[in-house]
């Protein structure tokens, strides 16, 4: 461990930026069988909105330009980050030519060994902001007719994730069955979804929102929460705070999903928590458990299994490199961890994906690495 880093992929030290790595080339061949999928890849979106949103609002739909040396979106006609950030992430990240062309992207994925990505995606993650339920209408929707058109450019290789209508449960019915005419692989909600269709705080667990989970349960896609929103940059510290506590924040979802009853009122539902990583997990499943036993009298509504009994039966996580997680498969279950590649970004496994694989390999047994390199995620979100 030179200068006591724990990090034990020797290329992930002094690593560059997305944009000055090329892929990693075949060393050795994987064991038979082995079908690699990454269960989180990211996409740049296009400037989508304009042509596609109602006349009436093309003076307030998102534009995603190219100017300054960066990506600028607009939302409102108002930026959403200053030119200089655009121009930031378009140097480490944002212009690495397969984010948005296909072609170059394909030839990225051959050559590190990605059979087929699920695509979530870049700048929409800001957008979660935008507080008229009309404007979330039609820039999700038009979000979703996008990444539709996209993957079908690339069949097979490419599985979108789509945005259901989550702050107007009366219509989360249609809107699931439009996602489901897309051909969505997968649906995903914010984190912190702010306020609905009434102008009233979101509660996941509310009985406000149970047509929205039996909507998702009769869907039969997997919903998904990630990382991501609303990265502060703006005060020392900021970045790498955010992004620690994000990789252990899952905890606040997983519980309100889990001791607010979703789980129960709703078997069929499955939910996979993105790009925070394993090793969370395993404390707290412990911790949740420990809660169940030691406030029985406070705790509501009464569940019918204890806490980590819904992890095991209804719920996924994903990760680049997580060594540490992956000791603990014994707590978490090698059924419920899948490994992505989380291409292109900042701390992606692109420039040294082969090495990621290698070692999943090296830490567990051959079956076990072929379901969590892709084994699961074929299955799950139905790419077989």
């Amino acid at each position: 461990m030179p200068d006591g880093t724990v990090l034990e992929i020797p290329e992930m030290l002094g690593l560059a930026q997305p944009t000055k790595r090329t892929a990693q080339g075949q060393v050795t061949p994987w064991p038979a069988g082995t079908r690699i999928i990454s269960a989180d890849s990211h996409v740049l979106e296009a400037d989508l909105w304009i042509d596609r949103f109602p006349e009436h609002l093309r003076d307030q739909a998102p534009r995603m330009e190219f100017a300054k040396g960066g990506w600028r979106m607009t939302f409102g006609g108002k930026p959403m980050f200053r030119s200089v950030l655009s121009a930031s992430l378009c140097e480490s990240f944002e212009c690495v030519p397969g984010m948005i062309d296909m072609d170059a992207r394909m030839r990225d994925l051959d050559a590190e060994g990605v059979e087929k990505e699920l695509l979530f995606p870049q700048r929409l993650f800001g957008l979660y902001m935008a507080g008229d339920f009309d404007l979330r209408e039609h820039i999700y929707g038009c979000y979703n007719q996008w990444l539709a058109e996209l993957c079908a450019k690339v069949p097979d290789r490419l599985y979108g994730v789509m945005i259901p209508n989550y702050w107007n449960p009366g219509a989360a019915a249609e809107s699931l069955q439009e996602i489901k005419r897309l051909g969505g692989s997968s649906v995903m909600v914010p984190i912190n979804p702010r306020n609905d269709v009434d102008g009233e705080p979101i509660d996941y667990a509310s009985e406000k929102m149970e047509p929205f989970w039996a909507a998702v349960e009769e869907s039969g896609l997997p919903c998904c929460f990630h990382i991501g929103e609303n990265v502060p940059t703006g005060t020392r510290g900021a970045t790498g705070t955010f992004v620690l506590t994000q990789m252990q924040g899952f905890r606040p979802s997983w519980g309100k999903l889990t001791f607010g009853g979703v789980f129960d009122r709703h078997p069929g539902l499955r939910v996979v928590f993105v790009e925070g990583g394993l090793s969370w997990v395993a404390s707290a499943l412990h911790d949740a458990d420990m809660i169940y036993e030691s406030f029985q009298a406070t705790v509501e509504p009464k569940l019918a299994h204890r806490p980590s009994w819904y992890w095991h039966n209804h719920c996924y996580a994903t990760f680049m490199t997580d060594p540490v997680g992956l000791e603990m498969l014994h707590r978490i279950g090698a059924d419920r961890v899948m490994w992505s590649s989380d291409y292109p970004h900042i701390e992606s496994t692109f420039g040294y994906t082969r090495s990621a694989i290698q070692a999943v390999f090296d830490k567990v047994d051959v079956p076990t690495a072929q379901k969590i390199l892709g084994g699961t995620a074929l299955k799950l979100f139905a790419m077989e």
